[in-house]
This record gives structure tokens, sequence and C-alpha cells, in this order.
């Protein structure tokens, strides 16, 4: 072979290998074995809730979600973990219970001025003071065949998915929405969602 043709050879090579490499799909990339727990459990849920699969998302979750428009979800993102303790989570339901109580007081005892306002800063710190207990409520889900101490460690997740609504409540076409879904795991257990919210009413939980 002569150099001339050695060297188209080459080419030709280099760019097959190329075109494979932009023509092979995405979904090719291998998925850590972590991510790829959550992602599973966050997609069983929402399959629990298209199907109303009471018993199943009993199992799944701790947080309570109107299933009637609910047909059907999936992942679109999934943030990095974080390690929590469960006295840490113990605190800040206590911490949010208080503020709950207190913005409600408020809120009745207000003037037209700023009720709307108050009454927006009630329901935030009602929604925060639910997922803090969910989230202490998922541990023992989680694994429900250990007593966890106030110091042990859990991890919780925050993920970025999308419901999609249809039925006679929402109108003739269905509805997407991007929601913030949070699960939580115990050490050795499973994973457990704990809030599901829109992204506007999320509470933006500290630590979870």
């Amino acid at each position: 072979m002569s150099c001339h043709a050695r060297r188209v050879a080459r080419l030709s090579t280099a760019l097959a290998v190329l075109v494979l490499a932009t023509t092979l799909p995405t979904g090719c990339a291998r998925e850590p074995e972590a991510t790829r727990a959550i992602r599973l459990s966050a997609e069983r849920y929402l399959s629990a809730l298209a199907r109303k699969d009471f018993g199943e998302i009993r199992n799944r979750a701790t947080c309570l979600v109107p299933l009637q428009a609910v047909q059907g979800g999936n992942v679109l993102r999934i943030d990095p973990t974080r390690r929590t303790t469960i006295g840490t989570l113990d605190s800040l339901a206590a911490s949010s219970a208080k503020l709950h109580r207190e913005t409600d007081s408020l809120w009745i005892r207000a003037g037209e001025g700023n009720r709307e306002v108050l009454f927006q800063a009630s329901r935030r710190a009602g929604r925060l003071e639910v997922t803090y207990r969910n989230a202490l409520r998922a541990v023992s889900v989680s694994r429900p065949d250990s007593l966890a101490g106030s110091k042990a460690v859990v991890e919780t997740c925050s993920l970025r998915v999308r419901v999609r609504y249809a039925g006679e409540l929402v109108g003739p076409k269905p509805v997407d929405r991007e929601m913030i879904l949070r699960m939580l795991r115990a050490p050795g257990g499973s994973w457990i969602a704990f809030s599901l919210y829109t992204v506007e009413d999320d509470p933006q939980p500290d630590a979870v």
C-alpha cells in the first residue's frame, strides 16, 4: 500500500470513529449506581401516583399529594445528595412549627393592608413545617426494621421532575408542571419521597 493510500485509510477510520461517537444515544453514558437508585425510586413513586396505587404510595412516600388528575411524570434533574442528622431534622421541625404559629397569629390579627402578605408567609411556614415532619416520618419508612437515634445520619436529595395532569379538573388538554421532589434515605434503607411541590410553592427547606 502506498503512503497516500495509508493516509486515506487512516483518515477514513478516524472519520468513522467520529461519526460513531456523535451518533451513539446519550443514554449509553453509564449513570452512577447511587444516582440510578434515586432515579428508579422517584420514577416508581411517580408511576404509583399515576396508577392511584395507595399501597405502593404508602411504601414510597410520606407526603400527601392530590391524585385525581395525575397521569404520570419523569425525572428531569437529580441534584447532589446531602447528609444531615435526625437530631437536626427534629430541631428544624420544632423551629418551623414555632414559626408557623407565629405567622398564623400575625395573619389573624393583621389589618387589610398586609393581610395577603402575611397569609402567604403563613402558608409557606405551614408547608415548611409539614416538609420537616414528613422527612422525619420518612426515616422509619425507609428502614422500618431499625430504630435510628438522633445522631444517625440520613441522606436527602432534591429532584426536578415533570408531572402531567389531565382530566375534568384540568381541562381539554393535559398540563405538564415542573415540580420539586425531595427524597430521604436512612442508613441501609430505601429512598422515600417526603415532599412534592410546584417550583413556586416549594418551601426551600434548609439541610434537606
